[in-house]
């Protein structure tokens, strides 16, 4: 008689092994998944690292070059002469494609960040996901669930 109980035990004891590796390899699979969220988020923050510097870029060069239109229409109070027309224009167009390439940036930094934020929440509700399932791993509740297939649902 103590020899089936022994075996019971053992089988038991088997059964709990099994189902504590099978749910901590799933936990595992689930962990690497996170750590590819979370390689894509750190590239994401770069990405807007990235732009935030080029938008600062070009605000410091817009901020030169309309400094230069103003020198240029101060020193031309009553209009600017024929003969500098084409300067004064050649300073316009680079002013204005830098305009043009900073609002270009402020689009794309929009687009990023809107992007990593949903990258953010998708990994927040995978994190939630995953410490549910870890917790449903741990191995008092593999014994309750192993209880409650044999014996059958606690109240």
């Amino acid at each position: 008689m103590r020899w089936i109980v022994r075996l019971l035990v053992v089988g038991l004891l088997v059964i709990f092994a099994l189902k504590l590796r099978e749910r901590q390899s799933v936990v595992a699979a689930v962990d690497d998944g996170l750590a590819s969220d979370r390689h894509g988020i750190a590239q994401a923050e770069g990405y807007v690292d990235d732009l935030d510097a080029r938008i600062d870029d070009a605000n410091a060069r817009l901020r030169d070059l309309d400094g230069q239109v103003s020198a240029f229409e101060a020193r031309h109070a009553d209009g600017i002469p024929a003969a500098e027309r084409d300067a004064y224009e050649q300073l316009l167009g680079r002013r204005n494609e830098v305009v043009g390439e900073h609002n270009d940036l402020i689009a794309r930094r929009r687009s990023a960040v809107a992007e990593y934020a949903d990258r953010v929440g998708r990994h927040n509700a995978r994190v939630e996901d995953a410490n549910a399932m870890a917790q449903e791993s741990a191995p008092w509740e593999i014994v309750q669930d192993l209880w409650a297939s044999v014996v059958g649902p606690r109240d």
